[in-house]
């Protein structure tokens, strides 16, 4: 079993010690806890020889690696405000070039593939194909504390059918076994409880009880069945629906009609799709229980609500996790991401083809 020790940073993500011997699978690699709002995840990689080393996010919602490429605009200001992959200066490079464009809802990420030796958590992964980023899209990626996103979904999302990085580690028999899975720390208040990403199974000591299992419904995203949804008298979900794992993604997503219920109950202001709720009532609010394999798997109103600060008298302005999702080819599903992902350890079995969850430590 192998650890990445993840850092939080804002919004889509030091030094890293490692005690690793080639051959012995249950070395654990810890990076210092970042925590930063309690949005999304990010552990450090290298890529080439020499290495060179990169923040990425780890997204079970997409499947493929990228980078920014030091060939980037130079008028894409995202780009050179991150570090960047110079295949010059690697000597495992093996050059690519097929050109590659991943849409995100706020536009359009392209550039080239290209393959080289990748480090994770100590163990290098060989003729791994990547993107190297040429343009990415606005400013979306521009306050991001990491520099690309390492994509864990199942391969057939991966675009242009490169094979995803944990693919290649269970292939070239780096992990004991296809599971990995995630501890995303909540609390603020205690950096010493670090977040980490652990390869190869899971650990007991970070979550209580059992861990209770959805088997995957479609080998893409992290996609299941949802039993049904409560909140007070309200149903949602009534007939059981399609959800995701999503470590990629900070908040809740759902049907509009599911949101609008959960809104209606909550809100006090709805300003440009931001759903405002009062700061003083967050203990009053309900909770709202999301049933997986029969068994209730509870999120309080502090779960659901975003708290931030906006002067330096620390002002608090509080708004909702839960936004609408957005279409796909399977229609609307359910996305649970950091904000369920981070009260419930969750690990991902490609073996079984499952998801299991627990109440996290």
């Amino acid at each position: 079993v192998l650890r990445i020790l993840l850092h939080k940073t804002s919004s889509a993500r030091k030094s890293i010690g490692i005690d690793y011997r080639q051959g012995n699978l249950t070395s654990i690699v810890r990076e210092p806890l970042l925590n930063f709002r309690n949005a999304q995840y990010y552990g450090v990689i290298s890529i080439g020889t020499p290495r060179q080393r990169f923040k990425v996010l780890f997204d079970t919602g997409s499947a493929n690696l990228w980078v920014p490429s030091v060939h980037c605009n130079l008028e894409d200001i995202t780009c050179l405000s991150h570090r960047k992959y110079n295949n010059r200066t690697s000597r495992t490079y093996i050059p690519n070039g097929t050109l590659f464009d991943i849409q995100y809802e706020y536009g359009t990420l392209s550039g080239y593939l290209s393959t080289d030796v990748v480090n994770v958590a100590g163990l290098n992964i060989i003729n791994q194909t990547f993107g190297e980023a040429i343009n990415e899209p606005g400013i979306a990626f521009l306050y991001a504390k990491f520099d690309g996103i390492l994509g864990m979904g199942y391969p057939n999302i991966s675009i242009l059918g490169v094979t995803p990085v944990f693919t290649n580690m269970v292939q070239q028999g780096l992990v004991s076994s296809p599971i990995f899975s995630f501890y995303l720390n909540r609390n603020l208040l205690d950096s010493s409880a670090g977040s980490v990403l652990i390869l190869g199974g899971s650990d007991p000591a970070l979550y209580d009880g059992e861990l209770t299992y959805v088997n995957v419904t479609h080998k893409g995203y992290w996609q299941f069945t949802m039993d049904k949804i409560q909140m007070e008298n309200e149903t949602l979900c009534v007939n059981g629906c399609q959800a995701i794992a999503d470590t990629g993604f900070s908040r809740l997503a759902g049907p509009p009609t599911d949101i609008a219920i959960i809104t209606s109950r909550i809100a006090i202001d709805d300003f440009n799709g931001v759903v405002y709720v009062d700061c003083d009532q967050i203990s009053n609010l309900p909770n709202v229980t999301f049933f997986l394999s029969g068994k209730p798997f509870v999120l309080t109103a502090e779960d659901y609500i975003i708290v931030r600060k906006i002067d330096k008298k620390g002002t608090p302005v509080c708004y909702s996790a839960f936004e609408i999702a957005a279409q796909s080819e399977f229609g609307i599903m359910w996305v649970l991401g950091d904000s369920f992902l981070g009260r419930y350890y969750t690990e991902f079995d490609m073996g079984n083809d499952r998801v299991g969850f627990a109440p996290a430590k």
